[in-house]
């Protein structure tokens, strides 16, 4: 009896603890004990940790691999004077410093990544083509990280106070870009197109497409670049194979301020687009000098143009010494026209193919003759700057593009 009953508890206990196991496995997880639950794998806790925010504080995240950072990335370039710099990219902050290089910045429709400016560019934009942007956009309010100008020292606290990751700068300025680089710790990137007055593409082109990389404006530059030689291309075409070429002077040329009817230079570079020659090329006068009056006598220009920066100058001395003036035949015939100016802190580049145009339209016209000087320089004011600035810097020199009164009667 004893061992009967016995087996009747034991097959009682049994049915019982298969029941109770039967309704755990058809429970949901979420009810559960939580004794029951399995233990999160590794692989899972790596995953989490991969997606958890910074906030999470949980201890098992601590045996997962961390969530993977990128590396920097890194930049060597050969600058136009051929120092091999590396730059971390991409570049979020830049200053230009020295004549020409904000010029360069401004062309390439990088104006967004600028964190300061020398204090030069605070001036009224007139003569400087790209300086019209700068005001534009207000970009005059930035803060000032240099005086500005040739041989003018760097300013390396001023520099350092706006943090910029790479300093665009020429050559021309008091301290060596090695100089900079080491006082401040900053990638120092040089760019140039040529000496005072002058334009030297290949320097320019190099310069175009190093900036390109460096400040991620390699498409623009490339854009920028095939403009600059299909002008060339054209202006080249358009007066080529002519015999008969008038004698040109180019006076009243601004250099580092105001100048005289005499200063002018040797292979003016719009002359140079044109297949040219000016007096001053007999002579290798540089920017800045000046040619003699017996010079301009004897070369009997047939045609004068003159630089509207200094068209008052030139004005005023013209009322006082009219008879000398009106020896030249170019004054005596009335052959005498206005054209921008395009020296001011290095070259303005897009004024330079605008005069080139108008100075063609005046000495071949029927070479020229599909061409309207004021809408060509506006189109080449939008492709350089964005803007059609050809009315506003007419303004600023009391009109643009035109023949000039000096009465010889």
């Amino acid at each position: 009896m004893g061992k009967v009953l016995w087996a009747s508890v034991l097959i009682i206990a049994a049915v019982l603890t298969i029941a109770l196991y039967l309704t755990l496995q058809a429970l949901p997880s979420s009810q559960l004990p939580p004794q029951t639950a399995s233990a999160p794998s590794l692989t899972s806790l790596t995953t989490s940790s991969a997606t958890a925010t910074p906030s999470s504080t949980s201890s098992t995240t601590s045996s997962a691999t961390p969530p993977s950072v990128a590396s920097p990335q890194f930049l060597v370039i050969k600058d136009v004077v051929g120092r091999e710099v590396r730059i971390r990219v991409p570049v979020k902050r830049a200053v230009a410093m020295g004549p020409g290089a904000l010029r360069l910045v401004v062309y390439l429709n990088a104006t967004d990544i600028l964190v300061g400016i020398e204090a030069m560019e605070k001036r009224p934009p007139q003569g400087r083509d790209y300086g019209y942007v700068i005001w534009a956009k207000n970009l005059t309010n930035l803060p000032i990280v240099g005086q500005g100008g040739p041989d003018s020292p760097v300013n390396f606290e001023a520099i350092m106070a706006v943090k910029p990751d790479v300093i665009i700068m020429t050559p021309v300025l008091a301290n060596t870009p090695d100089e900079v680089q080491q006082k401040t710790g900053i990638p120092v990137v040089v760019v140039s197109y040529g000496t005072t007055g002058s334009i030297n593409f290949t320097e320019l082109f190099y310069s175009l497409k190093v900036l390109g990389k460096v400040l991620g404006r390699e498409q623009r530059a490339e854009q920028l670049i095939a403009y600059m030689k299909s002008l060339i291309a054209d202006l080249k075409a358009r007066t080529a194979n002519i015999t008969n070429r008038p004698t040109v002077y180019v006076g009243a040329v601004s250099f580092k301020g105001g100048q005289p009817f005499t200063s002018t230079q040797a292979g003016f570079p719009p002359l140079v687009l044109l297949n040219t020659p000016n007096v001053a090329d007999k002579y290798g006068i540089k920017p800045g000098a000046q040619i003699s009056w017996e010079a301009l006598l004897q070369a009997q220009p047939d045609v004068v143009f003159v630089d509207l920066g200094n068209y008052m100058t030139v004005l005023q001395d013209y009322n006082r010494s009219r008879d000398l003036y009106c020896s030249l035949k170019a004054f005596k015939e009335g052959r005498v026209y206005g054209i921008l100016p395009f020296n001011y802190y290095w070259t303005n580049i897009a004024t330079m193919f605008a005069d080139a145009y108008y100075m063609g339209k005046v000495l071949y016209p029927n070479r020229f003759a599909d061409v309207d000087p004021i809408a060509k320089a506006n189109e080449i004011y939008e492709v350089f700057l964005g803007m059609p600035l050809y009315q506003k810097i007419a303004k600023d020199f009391g009109g643009g593009f035109r023949k000039l009164s000096f009465p010889c009667g």
